[in-house]
Parts: structure tokens; sequence; C-alpha cells
């Protein structure tokens, strides 16, 4: 583990990265999501057995009605300052870091996260980049047509890695449908970009 909290400690803690602006579809091109960011990693904290890690982040996002293949009303603003926290431990029976990420706090109501945890697993340093799981506990709400919510998870594959001395944070999730009844999940037709934020 001390090879992931030096990493931690020499190239993320302390850093600040922005996200260009990306375009994302939801319910099979029904509304369309707008997003742009500035990331800030701080307060990296740790023992001999686990570690935390605050995620700050500044987004401009906004969802579209979409009409004839042009925006036509406002659905939802979710731009916000909101902090998130990394916290893993080491698990001596496997050998292996586990932890959780879940959010902390943000500038605004009525935020997507709120009330919600995601586990994060298969923690690893290969070749000078860390990746790591995440999956989204229970389910959020997301916004659709007509008004109304639909519960939705995420799963996630992360990367943080250098290229040319400046960190990059790359985001590769997927979205799923649940059926709040049975918790069960299907794959959901949004279609979500990566994205990747650069050390400026």
């Amino acid at each position: 583990m001390k090879d992931i909290i030096d990493f931690l400690e020499t190239n993320v803690n302390g850093k600040t990265l922005h996200t260009k602006e990306l375009l994302y579809e939801l319910e099979g091109g029904a509304l369309e999501g707008v997003y742009s960011d500035q990331i800030s990693f701080s307060n990296l904290k740790y023992s001999g057995s686990a570690f935390q890690l605050d995620m700050f982040i500044v987004s401009n996002e906004k969802i579209w009605i979409v009409k004839n293949e042009q925006r036509e009303t406002l659905r939802k603003d979710f731009s916000s300052v909101s902090l998130f926290r990394f916290e893993l431990a080491k698990r001596k029976s496997i050998d292996s870091i586990t932890g959780f990420f879940r959010f902390i706090s943000a500038s605004v109501k009525d935020v997507p996260a709120e009330a919600i945890v995601s586990s994060i697993y298969d923690v690893r340093l290969d070749n000078g980049v860390l990746t790591l799981k995440e999956e989204q506990a229970l389910y959020r709400d997301q916004p659709v047509q007509d008004g109304c919510f639909k519960p939705v998870a995420f799963q996630s594959n992360q990367r943080f890695f250098m290229e040319d001395g400046k960190l990059h944070y790359e985001y590769d999730g997927n979205s799923f449908d649940v059926e709040p009844e049975t918790m069960q999940r299907k794959a959901s037709l949004d279609n979500i970009p990566p994205f990747i934020s650069v050390e400026k």
C-alpha cells in the first residue's frame, strides 16, 4: 500500500485538474447533457493500514430536452460545488485495498449524489498508473422527460497517470437502469462517454 500512498502524495494530492466540455445523451437522445468541471484533490491522510483523499469538484452540468435535434428546454441544472471523499484500507485476508467513495456536501440542494456511496475495489498501481473500480450502491435519481426521474446506478473504471509532467484523471463509466423492488440492474441506453481531466 505504501507505493500507492507515495504515488498519491507525489502526484495527486494538492493538484487541480480541468475537464473540457463534453456532451452525452440520455433516454435515447431525448435529453442531452453538457458537462465540464474543475477537480481538486486534497487532504490526503494515511496510517499504516488505511488512507483517505478528498475530491473537490466545481461542475457545470446542464441537461436539456431535445426536440428535432435541437436543445429546446432546460430540464435540470446540476451545476454545483461538491466535496467527495475516498476512504480505503488494506485487507489482510486477500492482500488487497478496498473501501468506498462518498458524497460529503454541496453548494446546492437536490444533489443527485446525496446519500450515495460507491464501493471501491481492484485498486492497483502498475507501471506508474493507479487504477481502481467503482460500483455505486443502491440507486440515484436521473431526470427523464415530463418532469419525472428514474432510478439508475453507475459503475466505472478510473485511472490516475502522469503524462508530460501533468496529472491525468480518466473516468470511464457505465449507467444501469435499476428495478427498485428487486435491485436488479440492466444496461442503460444512455450514452455517457469517458472523460479525461488534465492538470493545468
